[in-house]
């Protein structure tokens, strides 16, 4: 019994270290998208308006404007910020785009 409980503990442990380690991931993440240090921003341009996203908090502001085929754009500029997830889901799914940055802004709100 003794060395299921060390067994047990070990596994609880590892899963623990693992969660940790995920947290302070995002959160760099967090850091890297809502407050990017010397970074360009994306310029979205429609017609004669031109729309200036500095940061994550201005990219879900006007995720309504942006069309499919913009995705690709909008995922290398993601990757340059430093969130190579999210930029990894638009590119698989670039018709749920505005559906995965609102959830992925939620998800790094928490860890502000």
């Amino acid at each position: 019994m003794v060395e299921k409980k060390k067994r047990k503990w070990d596994s609880i442990a590892r899963k623990w270290a693992d969660e940790v380690e995920d947290e302070a991931q995002k959160a760099a993440i967090a850091a890297c998208v809502f407050s990017p240090v010397e970074k360009n921003p994306y310029y979205l341009r429609r017609g004669a308006a031109c729309v200036t996203i500095e940061d994550f908090s201005d990219l879900k502001e006007n995720i309504e404007q942006f069309v499919e085929a913009e995705a690709g754009w909008l995922a290398l500029w993601l990757e340059y910020l430093g969130d190579n997830q999210t930029a990894n889901k638009i590119r698989e799914m670039p018709g749920d785009l505005r559906r995965i940055v609102v959830e992925r802004y939620n998800e790094l709100c928490n860890f502000l």
